[in-house]
């Protein structure tokens, strides 16, 4: 039976994800309280980390004053498949948009290469 939990989702595996706040346009420093997207990202806020020079750290994240930590629906060899659809809510370029994972299964978190694709996007 699925649990519903509206910070760390439905179960790990759901195809859609918990939405995060903003998501990167950019390779991010995973660590401290920052501004992504045009976002002020306060501790517990969710981050789609999307952008990083070694995809292997991509990923939702969950803000911290100090190093950043994978969401818990999004760091267990159970958590991620290809086509989990994560939706951001605020940024500047990235509001209102959907995004999919596109890496090929399985993917082991730490080891396998983890892209996203932008599935749409809407005005809001």
């Amino acid at each position: 039976m699925a649990q519903n939990d509206r910070t760390t989702g439905l179960v790990g595996n759901a195809g859609c994800k918990v939405p995060c706040r903003a998501a990167s346009t950019a390779a991010l420093t995973l660590s401290g309280e920052q501004t992504v997207d045009g976002v002020a990202l306060v501790t517990g806020d969710r981050c789609l980390v999307k952008d990083q020079a070694s995809s292997v750290n991509n990923g939702v994240y969950v803000v911290d004053t100090g190093a950043w930590t994978r969401a818990k629906d999004f760091n267990g060899a159970y958590d991620i498949v290809r086509g989990s659809i994560i939706r951001v809510n605020e940024g500047t370029s990235n509001v209102g948009s959907f995004w999919e994972i596109s890496s090929s299964d399985p993917m082991t978190i730490g080891t396998s290469t983890i892209t996203f694709g932008r599935v749409a996007a809407f005005s809001v």
